[in-house]
């Protein structure tokens, strides 16, 4: 019997060598390493079926197993595989964090309602709902580019901005003569103790004063010659027969909570073609940021921007929230830019663009066509396998998985929603039949929703 037993050295397996990857893909169930367990719930990694937890500003820490350059975040996908279900739950789990306070540019809907009125009506808060013409007495609101929040250097920025996006670029001359009317119809509303509005810097451009450009005297017709473009952009929105009249000329409406955990601007009244939407973009990105944004608490703020391609496909817009993006770190701003797509922007053409693309430290990509699939995998340096599966939208790619690159992570993940979070967040009513609570096929428990206090209403 003795006999039959063999020694250790004649039993002992030769090593087997290989790469990282390729054990990886021999074995599975351990390829997907864990970011770090501190945040919320995604939901869970779809080949180790790990849970997958998710917050960019504990990955921000340096102290964190994956160190995140930024806490910008860029979703894409084509419509109906996740892309608002992902926004809205996540939201809803943050809130339960008493230091998280959000921003939601909401830009799509039915009925004359967004996405987001749902949650609204279930958390206790009302959006602000934004249209063109409203005036006072309407339902909309008005947002005033010259609002006293914002620091007059900055003002001027987004009047250039808003200038630009109506007439073209503007020359140098315009731009001084646009300076001067800005600094006077500042000057005179406060001596009227009173707050600027554009009308102010109409009445300043057509009926200017003599002034100096060094020591060269400028007379009062020159200035009106050089600022003719800007006035005649500026007629349009504050002349009550104009389309984009209503909006932006008047003091800011009382009553906005820019303190609340939740604000949601209600966008779907806007039209989505022409000059409209990228307007309320350049002059909402500044105004958030100094008056939403307050650099001296200890409050972490996601502004979430849907149809996002209103700000990187206008060169002047991409300016204004570029400095807001490069400036996230110091201001304690996660920015989240959802898009359906790449393929329509030219970032080559678009340097702005390209840089709040290139900022963004977590992609979410969703199912995706071929061919936009293979452009977004280059542009982003995907691996083979992910570039793969994005156009895979029937197996790997199914609504509800995507592929998250966090940092230098790459993990197909399966998003998890419970029974209320699926009636909260579905956009596919119109389209669906029978009851909604049918697409839990998974059972899920119901999780409970807290409302907002009203003090802390939009």
């Amino acid at each position: 019997m003795l006999e039959m037993l063999r020694r250790q050295t004649q039993t002992r397996r030769r090593a087997v060598r290989s790469t990282t990857s390729h054990a990886c893909g021999l074995y599975p169930a351990v390829g997907a390493a864990s970011i770090d367990p501190r945040g919320v719930i995604i939901g869970r990694e779809a080949y180790s079926g790990k849970a997958y937890i998710y917050d960019p500003f504990v990955l921000y820490n340096p102290q964190a197993r994956v160190r995140l350059a930024s806490g910008h975040a860029l979703i894409l996908g084509k419509s109906g595989y996740g892309k608002s279900a992902l926004e809205k739950t996540y939201v809803l789990r943050q809130l339960r964090f008493k230091d998280r306070n959000f921003a939601i540019l909401d830009a799509q809907g039915e009925d004359g309602a967004g996405e987001w009125d749902g949650i609204a009506r279930q958390l206790g808060i009302t959006p602000i709902r934004l249209v063109y013409g409203a005036g006072d007495g309407g339902e909309g609101v008005r947002i005033n580019p010259l609002d006293g929040r914002i620091p007059a250097e900055h003002q001027f920025k987004v009047l250039v901005s808003m200038m630009e996006i109506l007439t073209g670029t503007l020359t140098s001359q315009t731009k001084f003569a646009l300076a001067e009317a800005h600094k006077t119809a500042t000057a005179a509303a406060r001596a009227q103790q009173r707050v600027a509005i554009l009308s102010d810097v109409l009445d300043a451009l057509t009926a200017p004063q003599s002034t100096l450009l060094g020591q060269q005297p400028v007379t009062p017709e020159e200035l009106t010659e050089w600022g003719q473009p800007a006035a005649l952009a500026l007629d349009s929105l504050c002349n009550p027969s104009r389309d984009l009249a209503g909006m932006f000329d008047g003091p800011t409406t009382e009553g906005i909570d820019l303190d609340a955990r939740l604000i949601i601007f209600d966008l779907t009244k806007l039209p989505r073609e022409g000059e409209a939407m990228p307007l309320l973009m350049a002059v909402i990105g500044p105004w958030l940021r100094f008056g939403w944004i307050k650099p001296d608490d200890r409050i972490k703020r996601t502004l979430i921007v849907e149809e996002a391609w209103h700000i990187l496909s206008h060169r002047p817009v991409a300016r204004l929230f570029e400095e807001l993006v490069r400036y996230g770190r110091r201001l304690g701003l996660s920015f989240w830019a959802v898009l359906h797509h790449l393929g329509d922007l030219l970032l080559e053409q678009a340097p702005e663009a390209a840089a709040i693309l290139k900022l963004t430290a977590t992609r979410v990509l969703y199912h995706m066509d071929r061919d936009e699939a293979e452009t977004t995998a280059d542009y982003l340096g995907l691996p083979d396998w992910a570039r793969k599966a994005l156009a895979d939208g029937s197996n790997v790619c199914a609504p509800g998985r995507a592929i998250w690159q966090v940092g230098s992570r790459i993990n197909l993940v399966e998003h998890i929603r419970t029974k209320l979070e699926i009636r909260l967040t579905d956009t596919n009513r119109r389209m669906s039949e029978g009851p909604r609570e049918s697409a839990d096929r998974h059972g899920h428990a119901s999780a409970p929703i807290i409302p907002l206090h009203k003090g802390a209403a939009a």
